[in-house]
């Protein structure tokens, strides 16, 4: 055989017709009410991480290997104070490498001050108990409606006392669509 190479063209067979693309306008799709919630939250926040031994563990747990930080997160401006973390880690015959040891306690505490923070969904410092779903748009689109309320506590009113219907009341206002409707479901069976 001969291994010279040689160029091949690949050849169609037949007659093929020239395609014809349309492309049409995309049409608009509606944006859920979340997407101007998330948009809020884009961009880049400023704050202040101060790391510290953290003292009061060191005494707590009273071992010579241990490494204590703790991780206070303020706001760009230092007047509020979004979380503290702490972290903390053992020197032992298991573990003994000290850098690896030291980085693990310090980026536990860091981490465990960001997770704390997160109660404070703007980073302004300023809690939001309903963390954001008092808006309007956002709770209509995800709380029980007003008709899935009035039919749960005509539902809530055939029950007895003791199955807590002064509870289940109470809790109609924070129940979702979903939430609503497992009950109807629940209720009526």
């Amino acid at each position: 055989m001969n291994n010279i190479a040689t160029p091949y063209k690949r050849r169609l067979q037949g007659h093929y017709p020239p395609v014809r693309v349309i492309v049409s306008e995309p049409k608009p799709i509606a944006a859920h009410p979340i997407k101007s919630e998330i948009a809020k939250n884009l961009g880049t926040f400023s704050f202040i991480a101060t790391f510290e031994e953290d003292h009061e563990a060191i005494a707590a747990f009273k071992n010579e290997g241990l490494i204590a930080y703790r991780c206070i997160l303020k706001t760009a401006d230092g007047q509020r104070t979004l979380g503290i973390g702490h972290g903390i880690n053992v020197l032992s015959a298991e573990n003994r490498y000290l850098s690896k040891s030291v980085k693990w306690a310090h980026s536990g505490a860091f981490i465990a001050a960001v997770t704390n923070a997160v109660k404070f969904p703007t980073l302004d410092g300023v809690p939001v108990s309903d963390f954001g779903m008092g808006n309007n748009e956002i709770a209509s689109a995800f709380m029980a409606t007003e008709k899935q309320k009035s039919y749960l506590k005509e539902l809530i009113m055939g029950l007895p006392e003791e199955d807590g219907r002064e509870e289940l009341i109470n809790n109609l206002d924070s129940m979702t669509k979903e939430d609503a409707s497992e009950l109807i479901q629940q209720l009526k069976n």
